[in-house]
C-alpha cells in the first residue's frame, strides 16, 4: 500500500488582503516556478493580480509575527503539521464556497472548512533488487516484517512527512498497534509511463484531517519509542 498524504493545500488568512482592489496575496512554501503555471492561468481566467511571496521555511511564524497587519490572504503550503499549525495558532478562518464544497471531496478538505488540500502524492517504497529480489507488493506495514529488520533507511522520524504517516497509522491501526509497529521499523489524472512502471498504487481513503486529529500521538509515539536513536 502506498500512502495517501497531503501535498499541497492552501488556507484563508485571517488578515484582510487586496482583494477588493483586485490583486490577492499568497505566501508559498512552494517555489514559483511550480506554481507559476497555475497562478498565470488563475490571472487569465479572473482578471486577478497574484503577488507571491515564497520562502522554505519560517512562514507560519512570518504570519504569526504580522498578525492581523499580515498582507496574506492565502497560504499555500505542503503537509498536513503545517496546516494545523496555522489552525491551532488562529491564523485562518473558514471559507464558505460552493465551489470548493463541490469541487473538493470532503477528505481533502477540513471539516470547518478552514482548509482545502489541492493535490496528493504517492509514499513510494524503494527497495534493492540485488538485495531482496524483485517485491511483486509491499505496504508500509509490512516494514516491520522480521525479513527487513536492519534494512530499512528513512528520514528522521518526527520529519513532517514522517509524522504525517504515523499520524495515519494511528488512525487506521490504533495507538497500540502502531508503537508495535513503530518499534518493529525501528529496529483521476492517468499516471506516466514512468510513474505506471513504478507498479500499481492503492490510494488511502483517510481523511486529510484525521492527518491532524492524531499528529500529537504520532509524536508521542515516536518519543516513547526513541526511533531517532
Amino acid at each position: 500500500m502506498k500512502m495517501k498524504m497531503l501535498a499541497l493545500a492552501f488556507s484563508t488568512l485571517a488578515a484582510q488582503g487586496a482583494l477588493a482592489a483586485g490583486e490577492v496575496n499568497v505566501y508559498s512554501n512552494r517555489q514559483d516556478e511550480l506554481i507559476k503555471p497555475i497562478i498565470q492561468q488563475f490571472e487569465k481566467e479572473s482578471g486577478i493580480k497574484v503577488n507571491v511571496v515564497f520562502a522554505k521555511e519560517g512562514l507560519n511564524e512570518r504570519l504569526e509575527r504580522e498578525g492581523k497587519l499580515s498582507p496574506a490572504d492565502l497560504m499555500l503550503t505542503v503537509d498536513i503539521s503545517r496546516l494545523t499549525d496555522l489552525v491551532d495558532k488562529g491564523l485562518v478562518q473558514p471559507v464558505d464556497s460552493k465551489i470548493l464544497q463541490e469541487n473538493i471531496p470532503a477528505i481533502y478538505r477540513d471539516p470547518e472548512n478552514r482548509w482545502f488540500a489541492l493535490t496528493t502524492r504517492v509514499r513510494a517504497i524503494y527497495s534493492s533488487k540485488d538485495r531482496l529480489g524483485k517485491l511483486d507488493t509491499i505496504s508500509y506495514e509490512d516494514l516491520a516484517k522480521p525479513e527487513f529488520k536492519g534494512k530499512i533507511c528513512t528520514r528522521s522520524g518526527k520529519h513532517e512527512y514522517n509524522v504525517a504517516l504515523v499520524s495515519s497509522m494511528i488512525a487506521h491501526h490504533g495507538m497500540a498497534e502502531t508503537k508495535t509497529w513503530l518499534e518493529a521499523v525501528k529496529a483521476g489524472v492517468e499516471p506516466s509511463a514512468m510513474v505506471k512502471a513504478w507498479g500499481s498504487f492503492k490510494s488511502d481513503a483517510l481523511p486529510v484531517s484525521d492527518y491532524a486529529k492524531h499528529r500529537k500521538d504520532a509524536l508521542q509515539l515516536l518519543d516513547e519509542v526513541k526511533f531517532d536513536l
